[in-house]
């Protein structure tokens, strides 16, 4: 049994003895020590680089994309939706999806210069307007389709899918392709 005072020693020596505990963990160095040297480090595998374009490639697509929209021609209803874009890559392509407020024919034109297995892809929620539609259709000239669709979201793409066959898989020989979406039809 401690007599009088006798915890106030118990708990200055726990003190003590907490302080030193944490002090132990601390290093301390002077200016001139030497640093350690440094552990292992983890890090992740290599990622491969994407390829990139080159000048003369770039300046191909854009004259591409100039001639592809010319393809496209002027529209002669309302605009729903307009892309163009690169068709490049293993699996490259233009789209975009619009809001359609009313039901009834629209036409979907697409153009391509410098591409070849190129497909036009239209869709709406299957259960409400209309079944994903995919056609394959030549660059020489422009595409057009009328479409009967639903209020509601629609998507169109003009993509170009080549099986993958490494770094080449990335050249796309400048392709560019226009998509656009009008209404009446």
């Amino acid at each position: 049994m401690l007599g009088h005072g006798g915890t106030g020693t118990v708990g200055v020596l726990l003190a003590g003895l907490m302080l030193a505990a944490g002090l132990s963990a601390c290093e301390y160095t002077d200016a001139g020590d030497p640093r350690p040297a440094p552990g292992p480090t983890l890090s992740s595998p290599p990622r491969f680089p994407l390829p990139t374009k080159d000048q003369a490639t770039l300046a191909l697509e854009a004259s591409n994309l100039v001639a592809a929209k010319q393809l496209l021609g002027a529209t002669s209803g309302a605009v729903i939706l307009e892309d163009s874009g690169s068709v490049g890559g293993t699996v490259g392509g233009v789209g975009k999806s619009a809001r359609v407020e009313d039901a009834g024919s629209y036409t979907v034109t697409a153009a391509c210069v410098g591409a070849s297995n190129v497909h036009l892809v239209i869709a709406q929620d299957p259960r409400t307007g209309l079944a994903a539609q995919d056609q394959t259709f030549d660059c020489s000239a422009p595409y057009a389709r009328v479409v009967h669709l639903q209020p509601g979201a629609v998507n169109v793409r003009v993509l170009v899918i080549r099986p993958y066959s490494g770094a080449s898989a990335a050249s796309n020989n400048g392709g560019a392709a226009a998509v656009r979406v009008t209404a009446g039809g």
